[in-house]
């Protein structure tokens, strides 16, 4: 008989992670709290923003967004607070908030046409990842697409344009 160690994994990287959900009529940009999943923060990044921003704004909101994030491991605080702070309530609450910006009554037509680009802070590199819209407003990694690798100290003009570059490739018509 084998025992098994009580010897727990490695924690992951120190990293800080970013969502840009971008619909038709506005932006939702938040911070998410991080450690092996990633989690929305109560004390994190959450706002509306047009959908006509320029590239400096968007990129701006997405870096306040990002250095907002925070990784919370186990011994941290705000641990358990974070951990249940989503629920099924909270969930429909946001729905109907989303909904309400786009001016629409449905999910279905909440998320027709979104794109959603994530957003990771690692050792001085962003990384720019479109995700495809996998239905039920849920997004997927597209296959065979590595994401963008920017450095940290870019520019907001620039780190919006390609932002907004992931985003039409989130939207491309042949992932749906």
């Amino acid at each position: 008989m084998t025992s098994v160690s009580g010897k727990m994994p490695p924690p992951p990287p120190v990293r800080k992670e970013s969502t840009i959900l971008a619909f038709r009529r506005f932006a939702w940009i938040h911070s998410w709290a991080v450690y092996r999943a990633a989690l929305l923060d109560p004390d994190g990044y959450d706002r509306i923003h047009p959908a006509d921003l320029d590239d400096a704004a968007l990129g701006a909101a997405s870096r306040e967004a990002l250095l907002a994030s925070r990784y919370i491991a186990p011994d941290h605080p705000d641990w358990e607070r974070v951990h249940t702070f989503w629920n099924h309530d909270k969930g429909d609450k946001l729905r109907e908030r989303l909904r309400a910006a786009a001016s629409v009554k449905t999910n279905s037509a909440l998320y027709k046409g979104a794109g959603n680009v994530g957003l990771e802070l690692r050792d001085g590199i962003i990384a720019v990842e479109p995700l495809k819209y996998a239905g039920r407003g849920g997004f997927e990694g597209i296959r065979d697409l590595e994401p963008t690798k920017l450095p940290e100290a870019i520019s907001d003009e620039a780190l919006g344009a390609a932002i907004r570059a992931a985003i039409e490739i989130s939207r491309a018509p042949w992932k749906r």
